[in-house]
């Protein structure tokens, strides 16, 4: 079995963070919830878009085993921001 600190070194390497829908998600919920529907908030929604298709590209081929963490990170930014403002316009 695998040592605590061969899975913490995995488990926080910038690489999996990356890779992983959750912090793609919390940015875009962020987004949403700060700025709402903006003008502002598109732009940021566009560039994080964007800065996904780099990612994909400068990543290269999706192993099988992680193949839907990554292609899952961009719907649920864009998603996520469109729940962000969606609490944003009921909260406040």
């Amino acid at each position: 079995m695998p040592s605590v600190s061969f899975w913490t070194e995995i488990l926080m390497s910038p690489q999996t963070l990356i890779d992983s829908p959750l912090p793609w998600g919390i940015a875009g919920f962020v987004i949403g919830l700060a700025l709402g529907v903006t003008e502002v908030s598109v732009w940021l929604v566009a560039a994080g878009l964007v800065a996904f298709l780099v990612y994909l590209w400068r990543h290269g081929p999706a192993e099988d085993s992680t193949e839907g963490r990554l292609f899952a990170a961009g719907p649920t930014f864009m998603t996520s921001w469109l729940v962000g403002f969606v609490v944003r316009g009921i909260a406040f």
